[in-house]
C-alpha cells in the first residue's frame, strides 16, 4: 500500500509525532475500520516530512529518470468514481459476479456495500466508495460525505499567464507565472500547481555588493533596542527554515526572525543549487523549471539525445626519461573526462589548466580529494600506488595531463572525455567567470550533553559558488570577509534519569545443598556527559531490587549408581531384562529426570531350533532328519550320512 512505500520518502506514522498521533489520516499509526472513514488526508506532519524529505540531498534519487519520459504519465483530470461505477467498483473488491447492494443506497458514501451474485446477503469492507461515485441526483460521494456537485469542479486545467520580471537584476534569479481554473467557486479548482517558477539569468552584480540574503537583512534598517545606531546587519541560514529570513548584529549571536519568506530567488543556503520560492526551498531542473524532470546528457545538453558531443580515447604509455612528461592537452568545452592508470606504478598523474591552479606540479604530491582547475571540479584518487582522475566539466581552459615519472615505471594509462560536436569559439571558452566566495552554515555538529540540555552548533564554512556549482574551499578564500557565529540550539533537553543498578550473581555460597547468593545494589544518576554516578537511594524509581536469593547447589545432586544387567526373562523370543539402580548421594539427593532405566525389553532366540529324527530306512544308510522349531516349523527337511550302521543319537540338539 501506498501508506508502507510512502517512508522511503521520509515520512513517518503519525504515531512518532505527538503533535499528530491521536489524528485519524493516512499514516496513522493503525486504521480501525469503521472509524477513519472517508478520512483519507495526508496529516500536517506527514506534510511537513514530505517537504524535509524534499529539501534534502536524499530526495535527489527521485530526479535520475529519462527525459525522453517526461510527458510519457497522464494524469486523469476526473475523479475516479466517475470513471468506475459502483457496480464495477464491487467488482474490482469482490470479483465479477459482484454489483452494488441497492438496499444500501443510502448510505453508499459512508461505506460500499456489495452482494455476490452466489450469496444471499450484502457484504462491505467499511471503505468508502471512490471520490465522484454518484450518491444522490446532482450529488457525488467526496471523503465520505454526500456532496453537491457544483462545490467541486469538473475541468481543473487553467490558462497561464505570462511570466513575471526577474525577481533579482543581477546574478541569478526567479520568474513566476499563475493560473486560474474555471469554477463556481472564488478561484476554481486547478489539477496541479497553480504557480510556475523558472530560473532567469541576470548580469553578475558588481563587485563589492553583498549576498543577497545579506543585502535583504540590511535592507530593513533594523535599529537595535541597546544602540542609538544602525549598526550591519548579517544573515544567518536555519536548517529547518532554509526560506525564512533570520538576521543578527555583525559579531553577534542573536538572530532575529525578520519573515518567513526570503525574496524569490535567494538561496537556501547549504541545499546546493536550491532556490526559495514563495517561502520554500524548491529544486530546479536544467531548463530552469521548478520540480521539472529535466536533466543534462553527458554531452551537456539539457533533455538531450547524447548525439550533439563525440568521445575521444586513448591510451598513452611512455617509460623514457624523469621528471614531467605531457601525455595529452585536454581542450576546453571537454567534459566527461576519465583518466585512469593501467596499474599500480612508481608515477604520479599532474594536471595544470593555463593558471595557476594544478594537481602533483612543482613536485609537490596532493592527497586525494577534489580540486577546482579549469572552471571544473577534478575528483583526484590515490589508492596504494594506482591512480585516477575525473571531472564532469566543460573546461574553460585547456588541460595538461602530465605524468611525473621516477626510475622509468610507467606501465601506461586510459583516457577519455567528450568535446562538443561544434565547438565554442576559443575567446568564449577562455573566459573565466568570477568565483563569489562566502560564509555559510554547512551543517550542525552533535549535542554536547546526552541529557540534562546541552547545546549544538552550525558549522561555519567558506564556500564558493561557480558556474552555478556550490563547494565547501579552504577558508583561507574567505578570510577577508566577516566570519559569522555558529547558530546555537538546545538539545537533549530531557532531564537526567536516575535508575536502579545491579551486578551479576554471585556463584552460590554452597556447591551440595541449598545456600545463598548475592549482588550489589545502587541507585545511579547519569550526567550530562553521559557518565554513572552513585545518588541517594531515595531518587530512584520503583522498590530496591533483592540483593540476595537462595540458590542450591547441583554438584552432588546426581549420584546414581546402576548394576548389570539380567539375562533376558524368555529364550526363544522377546522378554525383559532387569538391573538395580540405587542413589549413592549420602543425603538422597539424587535427581529423578537423570535416574537411568531398571528395565529394557531384550530378544533371546537361542533355544527355537531343535533336531528331531525320523526312522531308519531299509535299504540304506540314509535316515531322515528335520530341523524343526519349538512351534513346529520346519527349516531343514532331509540330512544324510553314508556311514553304514551309523545312527543319529537319540537328542535333541539345538543350532541357532
Amino acid at each position: 500500500s501506498i501508506s508502507k512505500q510512502i517512508t522511503n520518502m521520509g515520512i513517518n506514522h503519525d504515531n512518532d509525532h505527538p503533535s499528530c498521533a491521536d489524528g485519524l489520516h493516512i499514516m496513522s499509526g493503525e486504521w480501525i475500520k469503521g472509524q477513519n472513514l472517508g478520512d483519507v488526508s495526508w496529516s500536517r506532519c506527514s506534510r511537513e516530512d514530505l517537504e524535509r524529505f524534499l529539501r534534502s540531498k536524499a530526495s535527489n534519487c527521485l530526479l535520475q529518470t529519462n527525459p525522453q519520459s517526461l510527458n510519457s504519465v497522464i494524469i486523469p483530470s476526473k475523479l475516479p468514481g466517475m470513471a468506475y461505477t459502483a457496480d464495477e467498483q464491487c467488482q474490482i473488491i469482490f470479483g465479477p459476479t459482484a454489483s452494488f447492494c441497492q438496499e444500501m443506497q443510502h448510505v453508499i458514501c459512508t461505506g460500499l456495500w456489495c452482494k455476490v451474485e452466489s450469496e444471499k446477503e450484502c457484504k462491505t469492507k467499511l471503505d468508502p466508495p471512490m471520490d465522484g461515485t454518484d450518491c444522490e441526483t446532482g450529488k457525488w460521494c467526496k471523503a465520505g460525505e454526500c456532496t453537491n456537485r457544483t462545490t467541486l469542479v469538473e475541468h481543473m486545467e487553467g490558462e497561464w499567464s505570462m511570466w513575471s520580471t526577474c525577481s533579482r537584476t543581477c546574478n541569478t534569479g526567479i520568474s513566476s507565472r499563475q493560473r486560474k481554473c474555471p469554477g463556481l467557486g472564488v478561484e476554481g479548482e486547478c489539477h496541479g500547481p497553480v504557480m510556475q517558477y523558472r530560473i532567469c539569468e541576470n548580469p553578475s552584480c558588481p563587485a563589492g555588493v553583498p549576498a543577497f540574503r545579506d543585502w535583504q537583512c540590511q535592507a530593513f534598517s533594523v535599529r537595535s533596542s541597546y544602540q542609538k545606531h544602525v549598526h550591519q546587519w548579517q544573515a544567518v541560514i536555519d536548517d529547518e527554515k532554509p526560506c525564512a529570513l533570520f538576521c543578527t548584529p555583525s559579531g553577534k549571536d542573536q538572530p532575529i526572525l525578520l519573515t518567513e519568506k526570503v525574496m524569490d530567488g535567494t538561496s537556501c543556503g547549504q541545499h546546493g543549487l536550491d532556490i526559495c520560492a514563495d517561502g520554500r526551498c524548491q529544486k530546479f531542473g536544467c531548463d530552469g523549471i521548478i520540480g521539472s524532470l529535466a536533466r543534462e546528457d553527458h554531452c551537456g545538453v539539457c533533455n538531450g539525445n547524447g548525439k550533439s558531443c563525440k568521445v575521444i580515447k586513448g591510451d598513452f604509455n611512455h617509460t623514457k626519461g624523469a621528471g614531467y612528461v605531457e601525455a595529452l592537452v585536454i581542450p576546453a568545452g571537454a567534459r566527461r573526462i576519465k583518466v585512469v592508470e593501467e596499474k599500480p606504478a612508481h608515477s604520479y598523474l599532474a594536471l595544470r589548466d593555463a593558471g595557476k591552479q594544478s594537481i602533483n606540479s612543482d613536485w609537490k604530491i596532493e592527497h586525494s580529494g577534489a580540486f577546482n582547475i579549469a572552471g571544473t571540479t577534478v575528483h583526484y584518487v590515490r589508492r596504494g600506488l594506482w591512480e585516477k582522475i575525473s571531472a564532469k566539466g566543460p573546461t574553460t581552459s585547456p588541460l595538461h595531463l602530465l605524468v611525473l615519472l621516477f626510475h622509468d615505471q610507467s606501465y601506461g594509462l586510459h583516457y577519455e572525455y567528450t568535446i562538443p560536436l561544434d565547438p565554442p569559439p576559443e575567446n568564449q571558452s577562455s573566459k573565466v567567470p568570477e568565483p563569489l566566495f562566502m560564509w555559510t552554515h554547512s551543517g550542525w555538529e552533535d549535542c554536547d550533553a546526552v541529557c540534562g540540555g546541552g547545546e549544538r552548533k552550525t558549522t561555519v564554512s567558506c564556500t564558493k559558488i561557480m558556474n552555478k556549482n556550490i563547494s565547501h574551499v579552504d577558508n583561507k578564500k574567505c578570510k577577508y570577509l566577516t566570519k559569522p557565529e555558529p547558530q546555537i540550539r538546545k538539545c537533549n533537553e530531557q532531564p537526567c534519569q536516575t535508575r536502579w543498578m545491579m551486578t551479576e550473581w554471585t556463584p552460590c555460597s554452597r556447591t551440595c545443598g541449598k545456600g545463598t547468593q548475592n549482588r550489589q545494589i545502587a541507585c545511579t544518576q547519569q550526567l550530562r556527559n553521559g557518565t554513572l554516578i552513585r545518588a541517594r537511594e531515595r531518587d530512584c524509581l520503583g522498590p530496591k531490587p533483592a540483593s540476595a536469593q537462595r540458590c542450591e547447589g547441583q554438584d552432588c545432586m546426581t549420584v546414581w549408581e546402576a548394576g548389570v544387567w539380567s539375562e533376558c526373562s524368555v529364550k526363544c523370543g522377546k522378554g525383559v531384562r532387569h538391573r538395580t539402580v540405587r542413589c549413592t548421594n549420602p543425603r538422597k539427593k539424587c535427581v529423578l529426570s537423570t535416574r537411568p532405566k531398571e528395565a529394557e525389553d531384550c530378544e533371546d532366540y537361542s533355544k527355537c531350533y531343535v533336531w528331531r529324527m525320523g526312522d531308519w530306512s531299509k535299504h540304506t544308510a540314509y535316515q531322515l532328519a528335520v530341523c524343526t522349531t519349538c512351534f513346529g516349523e520346519i527349516l531343514l527337511c532331509f540330512f544324510s550320512t553314508s556311514i553304514i550302521g551309523w545312527q543319529w543319537p537319540n537328542v535333541c540338539c539345538c543350532m541357532s
